[in-house]
């Protein structure tokens, strides 16, 4: 599979980067995005969104799936990115948790092995935190 460079798309997009994701080149260039939408919405804020004019970067399942897949873009850590090889519109939000965002199960964990999944994701993300600071002295 080839990667494609696309030129940062300003209006009407919707770049999918994980929060944990930070130290990612996108988020050090802080283009003029809407980052993260999400965070300010209510639930039902969320259910009832309309995309924006201007493009968003978000890791929620219930904005990702009011845009069609030509203009959802999936990022890689090197900053290239493509369109998922799906139709995201009207997905429904475990079929993006799952197959776009790359989550396992939309159980929580904590029900399916008893907590070990949790230590491990802790643990993993403990030591993208440590990378994060060594590279960026943070």
């Amino acid at each position: 599979m080839t990667l494609k460079p696309y030129p940062i798309q300003m209006e009407g997009h919707c770049y999918v980067l994980l929060q944990g994701d930070w130290i990612h080149p996108i988020a050090y260039k802080r283009h003029d995005l809407l980052w993260y939408p999400e965070r300010a919405m209510t639930l039902l804020g969320r259910h009832q969104y309309r995309p924006y004019v201007k493009s968003i970067v978000t890791e929620d399942a219930w904005l990702i799936g009011t845009y069609d897949r030509e203009k959802v873009f999936e990022i890689y850590e090197d900053g290239s990115w493509q369109h998922p090889n799906y139709q995201t519109y009207a997905m429904s939000h475990n079929g993006i948790t799952c197959n776009l965002l790359g989550i396992q199960s939309t159980i929580p964990a904590i029900t399916n092995d008893g907590g070990d999944d949790i230590r491990e994701a802790i643990a993993e993300y403990k030591k993208l935190v440590d990378l994060a600071v060594k590279l960026y002295k943070v």
